[in-house]
């Protein structure tokens, strides 16, 4: 299935996974360096380039005005999702400054809400969020595993063999139950029938799948 990879300006020092022929990858502003660094050609580069601090050249650049309400990380998933992707791996957008990572959060929220997933990588560090869905990881899977209620109650919450596992219970905002959890060397799932939740994982191994 054809992903669409996105690279912000916060820095990346592991090249993604092997990309695919038909994938799309797109250059979120000062991303640009990020793809200069690995040798990877963009299909787009999109953004208002203040990050950047100059306007690059060429038929693949969409500009953007300064002043917007969208962040470049926002136009440049907008951008794959008229193209007909939906499904997306976004490098560069977490960590540093805390209110861009709350955007990304926000982002990944926009995008499940179109029909689609992401999911943030910052090294060792995943992000990503389900509505009424599900997501797997192989038994090879190690570190720590969050998860928080995103925009109201969760219901139905189910971790399956994780060091603390639920069924049926309902997470809310206001109280971080799901904090801290481990894999155990299992096959893990976790999934929510009514609601959003936000997954957090630390592991450089984690092998997952969204449903």
């Amino acid at each position: 299935m054809s992903k669409c990879y996105i690279f912000g300006s916060m820095e990346v020092n592991t090249p993604p996974p092997a990309i695919a022929k038909n994938d799309l990858i797109i250059a979120a502003d000062a991303g640009l360096k990020n793809l200069e660094k690995f040798k990877i050609m963009p299909n787009y580069i999109v953004g208002d380039f203040d990050s950047l601090q100059f306007t690059p050249e060429g038929k693949n650049v969409i500009k953007h005005p300064i002043k917007k309400n969208e962040t470049d990380t926002l136009l440049a998933v907008d951008t794959a999702f008229q193209k007909g992707y939906k499904f997306f791996e976004i490098y560069g957008c977490l960590g540093g400054r805390l209110d861009q990572t709350v955007a990304s959060i926000q982002t990944a929220a926009y995008i499940v809400k179109k029909g689609g997933n992401a999911v943030f990588i910052d090294g060792s560090t995943h992000l990503t969020v389900l509505e009424n869905n599900s997501i797997s990881f192989t038994k090879k899977s190690q570190g720590t595993i969050s998860v928080f209620a995103y925009s109201g109650p969760a219901k139905g919450v189910k971790l399956k063999n994780l060091l603390y596992e639920l069924n049926n219970a309902e997470l809310t905002p206001l109280f971080p139950l799901g904090v801290s959890n481990e894999f155990t060397g299992k096959e893990a799932e976790i999934s929510v029938e009514n609601g959003m939740l936000c997954v957090i994982w630390d592991s450089d191994n984690a092998e997952y799948k969204i449903k």
